[in-house]
C-alpha cells in the first residue's frame, strides 16, 4: 500500500516557536513565564552599498556579509546583533584627481531594533540601529599615471561612532523567513588624528590647492545606505 507523503517541513523559525509553546503547556505557564525573556538568534545574509555625499561624492560596496541577531519572541525586539562590514577600498575624486582609500568600519555596542507587524499577515517592517567607528588608511592620490601615497595620519578616524538606523522602504516589507531591503541616510561627523592630504609631496606636481583637511572632504549628512537582507537560518550564538 502506497503511504501518503509527509507533510511539509514548517520552516524553522515556526518550529523554534512552537517548541515555547509546548514549553508553555508542559509547565502550565505562559510561554513568556516559562522562559524569561526566551530569544531565538537569528542569521541573515546582508550585501548592499553605501554612498557617501560631501566632496566625496563617492559609492562603496557593503558586504557580502552576515547579520547576526538576537530577537525577544515576546516584542520583536531585537536586543543584540553585529554586523560586520569587510574592509574596502573607495575611490573618489579629490578636486578631479582621481583618488583611493581604504576603509575600515569597526562597530561599536550591540545592533538593535524591532520587527514591526503590519496590517498584511505574515508581512512586518524592519527597522535597526548601528554604530560604527570609521577609519581612513593607505591613501593614493593618481597623478601622472601613477598611484602615489598621501600620509593621512596612523590613526585617522570618527571623532564620534557613526549611528545608522536604516529601515524597511515606504511600501515594502521584511519577514523574518524571507529578509528584505533597508534602507538609511545618515551622517559622519568629523575625524580626528588625521594629516592633511599633502598633495605637495608627489614629485614634479604642484597643484594649486596644496594640502586637504580630511574634514573638509568627508563629513556630512547626505550619506545614504542600502541593503539587502536575506537567507535567515539559525544563529550559531
Amino acid at each position: 500500500m502506497r503511504t501518503q507523503p509527509l507533510p511539509r517541513r514548517r520552516t524553522w523559525v515556526a518550529t523554534a516557536f512552537a517548541a515555547l509553546v509546548a514549553t508553555a503547556l508542559l509547565t502550565g505557564a505562559p510561554a513568556a513565564q516559562a522562559a524569561e525573556n526566551p530569544t531565538l538568534d537569528i542569521d541573515f545574509d546582508a550585501v548592499g552599498t553605501t554612498h557617501i555625499g560631501a566632496q566625496v561624492d563617492a559609492s562603496m560596496d557593503l558586504g557580502p556579509s552576515v547579520l547576526e541577531s538576537t530577537l525577544d519572541v515576546t516584542n520583536g525586539h531585537i536586543v543584540g546583533g553585529s554586523l560586520d562590514i569587510p574592509q574596502k577600498t573607495m575611490s573618489f575624486d579629490v578636486f578631479g584627481i582621481p583618488a583611493r582609500a581604504t576603509v575600515t568600519m569597526t562597530q561599536v555596542g550591540e545592533l538593535t531594533g524591532a520587527i514591526v507587524p503590519t496590517d498584511q499577515l505574515g508581512k512586518s517592517t524592519l527597522t535597526s540601529t548601528v554604530a560604527y567607528d570609521i577609519r581612513l588608511s593607505d591613501v593614493e592620490a593618481k597623478v601622472f599615471g601613477v598611484w602615489w601615497p598621501l600620509a593621512v595620519g596612523s590613526r585617522c578616524h570618527t571623532a564620534d561612532p557613526v549611528s545608522i538606523t536604516a529601515s524597511t522602504p515606504e511600501g515594502e516589507f521584511f519577514t523574518v523567513n524571507g529578509g528584505g531591503r533597508v534602507t538609511s541616510s545618515y551622517t559622519i561627523g568629523s575625524f580626528t588624528g588625521c594629516t592633511p592630504l599633502n598633495f605637495l609631496d608627489i614629485p614634479g606636481f604642484f597643484p594649486t590647492f596644496g594640502s586637504v583637511p580630511v574634514n573638509a572632504l568627508v563629513p556630512g549628512s547626505d550619506n545614504t545606505l542600502d541593503l539587502q537582507i536575506s537567507n535567515p537560518r539559525a544563529g550559531l550564538a
